[in-house]
């Protein structure tokens, strides 16, 4: 019963932060957000990215509690983007992807998550070698 709630909470909110984006859009189809969707949205619109984005982590890790640590890191972008985004604000986030799709518009198609991922989350982790 808890995972049922969870999962439906989760596809609530991942289509609640989806509907900010699509108000302006005709398209009924979710979107995978881009550099150019972020370039194009309000600051309204970024918050509410980031913070739809804050809550799947938290509920894919609370989901994931009893799975072996080595699983996880080897199968699941969840730890790392916690980890690595843990020491920042969304603020400091978003200021964050701001300024690096400003300063790379040849970038514009890498999907927004992508980019929170491999530029900010990843060098931010320490990998244990076991």
């Amino acid at each position: 019963m808890k995972k049922t709630v969870t999962v439906a909470v989760s596809l609530f909110l991942l289509l609640a932060s989806m509907e900010i984006w699509s108000a302006d859009n005709t398209d009924p189809d979710l979107v995978l957000v881009t550099g150019e969707h972020w370039m194009a949205a309000s600051d309204k619109q970024k918050f509410a990215y980031l913070f739809g984005i804050g809550n799947m982590l938290e509920i894919e890790q609370a989901m994931q509690i009893n799975a072996p640590t080595e699983v996880i890191r080897q199968h699941s972008i969840v730890p790392v983007l916690i980890e690595g985004l843990s020491n920042n604000t969304l603020a400091e986030i978003k200021e964050l992807l701001d300024k690096w799709y400003a300063a790379k518009s040849d970038q514009a198609k890498r999907p927004v998550i992508e980019t929170l991922y491999v530029e900010f989350a990843l060098p931010n982790v320490s990998i244990s070698q076991n």
